[in-house]
């Protein structure tokens, strides 16, 4: 396969600089090629470029207009270069609607059907790399690739193996998308992204790996100072909203309660007619497939979602 490709930088390759667009990893050099890497390499796609994303994939959290993030995460220099496709964890949907404003597509794959070997974990339970594109039939041929099979994710299952390049495209009804939780996802959303992330850049305190501060007086002044120094506004607000919801006190009123919700909104959904969507580009439906981990493309008309493992449906909705 002729194509080529740019990885966002949370996202390792052996010997290369994977920052994940914070100044805590600014020295980490990758030990490493992620799974998708070495896939792309055997298939013949050329990697010819590495892009910055928002740190940890956070910038856009807390805002009701997403893809103001525009600037801080692969899109833009992918719309610039000569690249078929770009691989990107976006989680907040930022990417997604700034792709759509920029004329592109994105796919989002059923959680657990691409391997995140590799990937520097931000939000655990919706993290899921998916696949920025100009064309979408090169973007699906290119998540055939990527999505097979790979023990080294612990939330991947042997059912990967069935969806990965045998998909069979069958058409798929469209209808509306409506929901009477819709207007609780960015309650969930937020919830959950602030504490799992809290939770990952727990590992980072200057001593391990990453950013060390000078100048410090004790071990509790290096870590204070080390992850002051090095994290952005928007993840210090998210590792004390995460550190808030999972504090013994609040643990059960919000924690819990947002995945009790989420599992309350999963076991709600028919998707019937097989693939629902809008004729445009608002976060709820994105949101809903991050919660859920169902497969969505993004495209300049609008969003489009479909059961879990039916990506094959999307190929229909371009």
């Amino acid at each position: 396969m002729t194509y080529k490709a740019i990885i966002d930088n949370s996202i390792m390759q052996k010997g290369l600089p994977a920052t994940a667009g914070s100044k805590m990893l600014a020295n980490f050099i990758a030990p490493f090629d992620a799974t998708v890497v070495t896939r792309l390499e055997a298939a013949g796609v050329q990697i010819i470029g590495r892009c910055d994303v928002g740190e940890f994939g956070v910038d856009g959290s807390f805002s009701k207009r997403l893809s103001q993030y525009v600037g801080t995460n692969c899109v833009r220099p992918f719309a610039d270069s000569n690249a078929d496709i770009a691989l990107c964890n976006d989680y907040t949907g930022a990417v997604s609607l700034a792709a759509a404003e920029q004329g592109l597509y994105y796919i989002h794959p059923t959680y657990g059907s691409v391997s995140r070997y590799g990937l520097i974990p931000a939000v655990s339970s919706i993290d899921q790399i998916g696949v920025l594109c100009k064309n979408p039939e090169v973007g699906f041929e290119v998540l055939k690739i990527i999505s097979e099979y790979d023990n080294k994710d612990g939330v991947m299952t042997e059912d990967a193996k069935h969806h990965s390049g045998k998909w069979k495209v069958e058409s798929g009804k469209l209808g509306d998308f409506q929901s009477k939780y819709s207007e609780i996802f960015p309650q969930i959303m937020q919830i959950l992204c602030c504490a799992e992330l809290a939770n990952n850049i727990s590992r980072y305190d200057g001593i391990k790996f990453g950013y060390r501060a000078e100048g410090y007086n004790g071990l509790r002044e290096l870590y204070t100072k080390s992850r002051t120094e090095s994290f952005g506004e928007n993840v210090k607000l998210a590792a004390v909203i995460g550190a808030m919801v999972l504090s013994q006190e609040n643990y059960t009123r919000y924690y819990d309660k947002a995945m009790r919700l989420r599992r309350l909104i999963r076991d709600s959904l028919e998707l019937d007619p097989t693939v629902v969507g809008t004729n445009c580009v608002r976060p709820p439906l994105l949101t809903l497939s991050r919660l859920c981990g169902l497969p969505s493309l993004t495209t300049p008309n609008g969003v489009y979602i479909a059961n879990a493992g039916r990506e094959d449906l999307l190929c229909n909705t371009k």
